[in-house]
């Protein structure tokens, strides 16, 4: 059998320790914020269009306007919409007529965005725009889908 000797020379230097040790520290913490901005995004993407449905039921109700509901076909719509906008790198309304005749509703309206970081600055950027502030009190529809990709953003709002 072999016997191994501790000898001082065998240990790296103090600093060399140290400076190793503070590496592992800075990757471990830097390892965990990493997680924690993937889960944040992850939860952000269904926290906006939540968020962003409620802020513009409440601009109809302060227009005595009712509320619309959230309808999942439409909101699938809006995210296929968003995604495709994204692939393209471009804010369109290509394919509108396709996404009405495939709602089932006689009528919608559509509202893109792109590059808001917030739902309140996605809502506010609509409001200031006369077409899009009349698509979001339009008294023709009553029920309505969000889908966001990418900070691409699409409302559609559809009536009978």
């Amino acid at each position: 059998m072999r016997h191994l000797k501790w000898h001082p020379d065998s240990l790296p230097e103090p600093r060399t320790a140290v400076l190793r040790m503070r590496l592992v520290v800075a990757l471990l913490f830097l390892a965990i914020a990493m997680r924690a901005v993937a889960a944040a995004t992850a939860s952000d993407d269904a926290v906006y269009p939540q968020r962003l449905a409620k802020l513009v039921n409440q601009y109809r109700a302060s227009h005595g306007l009712p509320a619309l509901v959230l309808d999942t076909t439409i909101a699938g719509l809006a995210r296929e919409h968003s995604a495709a906008m994204a692939k393209a790198r471009q804010l369109n309304h290509d394919d509108f007529p396709s996404r009405v005749r495939r709602s089932g509703l006689a009528m919608c309206v559509e509202n893109i965005g792109w590059n808001y970081a917030s739902p309140e600055g996605q809502f506010d950027g609509w409001r200031a725009s006369p077409g899009h502030n009349r698509n979001m009190l339009d008294r023709r529809v009553d029920r309505m889908g969000i889908g966001v990709v990418a900070d691409y953003v699409t409302l559609i709002a559809c009536g009978k």
